[in-house]
């Protein structure tokens, strides 16, 4: 087997590993149900771990929103004559776009004033998880992708 298929191999067996690991030690070792608290951590340790989660969340939140808000308020050239009869829903799903990330950033921004365990889980999680998905997709090209060579003529 070529070295590069075993990167490939490597790469898929450790983001799979690191996937389920972090999501039994973030969310099944300390139970859904259990009211976590962060309170016992000190202020410095607290912001450390909060300032980076929240930006990285408010960031993607609100590009969200501001593709929503985009999509609202564009002005948009009348669709051709035999397009007429399909409806166009893009500024309702806009809408609500712009509503559930206004409504989960909010959410996020309370979580994090309570101090809320689950505030900073799930969007590490989220993070963290598509971080290892893409290692897993890079493993999954290294193992798929042909080598054409052409051999030398002696």
């Amino acid at each position: 087997m070529k070295r590069a298929k075993i990167f490939g191999y490597v790469a898929c067996i450790i983001s799979l590993t690191a996937g389920i690991a972090f999501v039994y030690n973030v969310f099944y070792s300390v139970g859904f149900a259990s009211n976590i608290s962060i309170e016992n951590l000190s202020d410095c340790t607290f912001y450390s771990i909060t300032i980076p989660i929240s930006l990285i969340a408010l960031l993607f939140l609100g590009t969200g929103f501001w593709v929503g808000w985009t999509i609202l308020t564009i002005k948009v050239v009348p669709p051709m004559p035999e397009l007429k009869e399909k409806k166009d829903n893009s500024k309702v799903k806009a809408f609500f776009l712009c509503l559930l990330t206004l409504a989960l950033g909010l959410l996020f921004i309370y979580g994090i004033c309570i101090r809320s365990y689950w505030a900073l889980a799930i969007p590490a999680a989220i993070a963290s998880l598509i971080i290892l998905g893409i290692i897993f997709w890079v493993g999954i090209a290294i193992i798929t992708t042909r080598t054409t060579l052409p051999k030398k003529n002696k």
